[in-house]
């Protein structure tokens, strides 16, 4: 019986974002026959318990830290520690700072296969100028520590390679997969809500209003403050729009302050952190994602699967989900733009209707999981990167 391929994911934070959900999606396509799978991050968190539901084994890494730390060199001893004793054929990493750390931890101690998924690089042009060059050197220094990187969009891909960041065979594009729901049905403009349980979800009778609605982490890269002032002078101007905002963050009590402060709890709902997302995304008419930069947003791909028609930010990752036949991408600095956008939108129903089918049709032809699973597991196979 042939030895079973030892591999370990490593994340930063226990939280079940985007990037932690994908990892989660790959990770269950995975024949436990074949490989014996670990995860590596920091305790505690929904992450760690849905990693040990799942049957898989946890690492923890105490000294893990978000921004540059001194405990930096704790984490990088320590998965040196790890990869020496457990000897892994394959380590992905996932992000840029257990991306960076990882990837040198694992070349020391002499893995076999390293890759690493860059699910957004961390530069962008909405950093200071010294801090985006010194992610580019640490990103460009990274690359000489594994076999193969994987972008989640094209775009990023493509200028790694003109820049001369990363070398093109080093790179790969393998976009975040998701299969639609068995339940979904493109939708017909106007909908008819009554049948779903509005009143259980939401705390009030939705069915006759037309629902706006996100789901993202409240911090500064997903704009959230914006998109909620954009939301407070949507409602002022028609009556109709109710919009909910799934998530939390940093910046959940400054978006209620600015809800309470306008006196509009009641069309503008912040739930919080939900586990039945899917079921949220049933009773919503349209989502919409302002984000300042992304990699390949899932909280979009999974309003995509369930026939939602979507309005986004016009950024990277964005613009590969998102064209005229599914939604409309607004500029991320035009809030007039949008504001404008969502307050038409009860009024689009033919357009929103084809948007609808269009965006359960994009999944399956180019964001479909089979294809993402697949190009996984080539990686995991192939003799050479």
């Amino acid at each position: 019986m042939n030895k079973r391929i030892k591999i370990a994911h490593l994340q930063l934070l226990p939280m079940l974002s985007g990037v932690q959900v994908m990892m989660l999606s790959l990770l269950k396509s995975l024949n436990r026959d074949k490989y014996d799978i670990y995860v590596i991050c920091k305790p505690g968190g929904p992450l760690v318990e849905q990693v040990e539901a799942m049957g898989y084994h946890y690492i923890p890494v105490k000294s893990f830290r978000r921004n540059i730390s001194l405990l930096d060199l704790f984490s990088l001893f320590r998965l040196i520690f790890i990869f020496k004793k457990e000897k892994f054929d394959i380590v992905h990493t996932h992000s840029s700072k257990p991306g960076f750390i990882g990837r040198v931890a694992a070349r020391i101690t002499g893995v076999k296969k390293i890759i690493h998924t860059a699910h957004g690089f961390p530069f962008h042009d909405h950093q200071p100028a010294v801090a985006r060059l010194l992610y580019r050197s640490l990103e460009k220094t990274a690359a000489n520590f594994c076999d193969k990187i994987v972008v989640v969009n094209n775009y990023e891909r493509e200028a790694a390679i003109a820049s001369k960041l990363i070398k093109k065979d080093k790179m790969i594009t393998i976009h975040n997969g998701i299969d639609p729901p068995v339940h979904a049905r493109a939708r017909v403009y106007p909908q008819d809500k009554k049948r779903l349980e509005v009143i259980t979800l939401t705390g009030r009778d939705v069915s006759k209003d037309f629902v706006i609605g996100s789901v993202a982490r409240f911090t500064a890269a997903k704009n959230i403050k914006n998109l909620i002032k954009i939301a407070v002078r949507a409602c002022k101007a028609k009556r109709q729009l109710i919009f909910i905002f799934i998530g939390d963050g940093e910046l959940y009590r400054d978006c209620t302050d600015i809800v309470r402060e306008n006196n509009l709890a009641d069309r503008i709902l912040l739930p919080g952190w939900q586990d039945n997302v899917k079921e949220w995304l049933d009773i919503l008419d349209v989502f919409v994602l302002y984000s300042l930069w992304e990699g390949l947003s899932v909280s979009i791909l999974e309003a995509m699967a369930s026939g939602l028609p979507i309005v986004a930010s016009n950024i990277k990752g964005n613009n590969e989900l998102v064209t005229k036949y599914n939604g409309v991408l607004i500029d991320v600095n035009d809030h007039n733009k949008m504001f404008e956008e969502l307050v038409g939108l009860p009024q689009k129903n033919d357009l929103l209707t084809l948007w609808s089918k269009q965006s359960i049709g994009r999944v399956k032809k180019s964001f479909s999981y089979d294809s993402f699973i697949k190009s996984y597991h080539s990686l995991y196979q192939s003799k050479r990167l």
